[in-house]
Parts: structure tokens; C-alpha cells; sequence
């Protein structure tokens, strides 16, 4: 008998499609972030530089 049998190789599943999928979420959350200070500094921006 051999008794140095090898394991057979395991594919390496790609995590490409996670790491997408987070940085779009990410990217989101800071076009949300953005948008709502923009809306909010259009809002009150003449009462927070003093120019009313």
C-alpha cells in the first residue's frame, strides 16, 4: 500500500464578485452621504456662511 496518499487539490473559490459588491455598497453610501449634505447645505448654507 502507499501510504503517502495527497489530498486532492481544492479550488480557491475567486472572491472577486464579493469584493465588487462591497465597494459598490460603500461607494453608495458615501453618494447618499453626499447628496444629503448637498441638499442640507443648500438648504442652510446662506444662514452658515452669513450671507442672508
Amino acid at each position: 500500500m502507499n501510504d503517502n496518499l495527497v489530498p486532492p487539490v481544492e479550488e480557491k473559490k475567486s472572491n472577486t464578485a464579493l469584493i465588487v459588491g462591497i465597494v459598490l455598497v460603500v461607494l453608495c453610501c458615501c453618494l447618499v452621504v453626499a447628496a444629503g449634505g448637498g441638499y442640507w447645505l443648500w438648504e442652510n448654507g446662506d444662514a452658515l456662511f452669513g450671507l442672508a
